[in-house]
């Protein structure tokens, strides 16, 4: 057997309460309150889906305790009838302004009565399958937001391994050659110890050397492992851009030398360190640096030029290249996903859309520099960002 509707009716006449009980008891359960403080007491724990309200009640009246239920979280669903001797236009809508859903006047029609209680338990049970409804339809929200997430994360990700790809020979010959040169002066010290006497100076500086050496492929081996890991859920973080520009650099440098581009870079003095998501900025950096060596490869004049600098509290960061600048066409569909200028299977298209989110996902911009007489693109991201102290 289903549970009973609930009904709450407060009058302050013991004979309206029972013509109400006698009215209502049948289909539902009615509990009843002689005055307004015993019927916010009842509520403390009994929760009404419709609270029949006499209107002039000594002490607490019905208005207020009309005011006081639709403040109460609990009670949002319950719906109230204000019960009157008087049919005056002032009080009723005076008692829609607090929160009222209907009005009846004494004496009332028990089967009317009746009928409206009905009424307002189908509104109840509409509106309880409505808040459902939008429960599940924010969770299934939240669901498909995560799924674009990862997917977005997914989609960075496969473009920068992308981009890795492209780099690979050169980054594995800017670990190879230092790698033969460490085999080699280390023959040279074993070499060395066996004479007699020892040079212990010689011995000092080829150390050295062998030192200065591996410090230079943990640089691009920080530079890999920082540049390939997912930094989709990264926090911003202090970062300094002499580390990001010559990280990124150490990853593609050997590739751009060897084809004979000229890649220089220049810094503010004293570096400059700014809040962001270091592996987002190297990627976009990357993505920018690669643009510009596939459109120069093959001119005659053939470089590439990294600049940084502050202005006001922006960090602004600059990719030149000796190209002469884009079409009107490409221009307007360069930073569109899958847009691009370059030879079937160079490139995926997605490049400077995903570094357009990026940069914005740091509250910054990029943009083509159209009054440059090269190929120019102009970062800007804030030194600070929102909620830093």
């Amino acid at each position: 057997m289903s549970e009973k509707r609930k009904i709450l009716a407060v009058d302050d006449e013991p004979r309206n309460l029972k013509i109400l009980t006698l009215s209502l008891g049948d289909a539902w359960e009615v509990r009843t309150a002689a005055n307004g403080e015993e019927a916010l007491s009842i509520m403390a724990d009994y929760i009404p889906e419709v609270l029949l309200l006499d209107i002039m009640m000594p002490g607490i009246d019905g208005y207020e305790i009309c005011r006081r239920a639709k403040l109460e979280p609990k009670l949002e669903l319950t719906k109230i009838i204000l019960v009157s001797g008087k049919a005056m236009l002032e009080e009723r809508i005076k008692g829609y302004s607090l929160g009222a859903d209907d009005y009846v006047t004494k004496p009332f029609i028990p089967e009317e009565l009746a009928a409206k209680v009905r009424v307002f338990l189908r509104l109840v049970d509409t509106e309880k399958k409505l808040k459902e409804l939008n429960h599940q339809l924010e969770e299934k929200v939240v669901e498909r937001t995560n799924q674009l997430l990862d997917a977005k994360s997914r989609l960075i990700q496969t473009a920068k391994m992308s981009a890795l790809g492209e780099m690979a020979g050169g980054i594995a010959h800017e670990i190879n050659t230092p790698l033969a040169a460490l085999v080699l002066l280390s023959s040279q010290v074993s070499d060395m110890v066996m004479d007699d006497p020892i040079d212990k100076t010689q011995i000092v500086k080829t150390l050295e050397k062998i030192e200065k050496t591996t410090l230079n492929i943990g640089r691009i081996i920080n530079g890999l492992r920082t540049f390939s890991r997912d930094g989709s859920r990264d926090g911003f973080a202090p970062s300094s851009i002499k580390e990001i520009i010559e990280g990124t650099l150490g990853l593609c440098g050997e590739k751009i030398k060897k084809s004979g581009v000229d890649v220089q870079y220049s810094l503010p003095d004293g570096d400059l360190i700014f809040n962001c998501r270091a592996t987002q900025v190297s990627q976009v950096l990357l993505n920018l640096i690669q643009n510009s060596f596939d459109a120069v490869e093959s001119l005659p004049e053939k470089w590439i030029k990294v600049e940084a600098k502050k202005v006001d509290e922006n960090l602004i960061l600059k990719v030149t290249d000796s190209g002469k600048g884009l079409s009107e066409e490409a221009q307007q569909k360069m930073f569109q996903p899958f847009f691009t200028t370059k030879d079937v299977g160079r490139g995926t298209g997605l490049g400077l859309s995903i570094s357009k989110g990026l940069i914005e996902s740091h509250a910054g911009t990029i943009t083509l520099d159209n009054q440059a007489p090269n190929t120019s693109f102009i970062i800007k991201i804030p030194i600070k960002q929102k909620g830093d102290s």
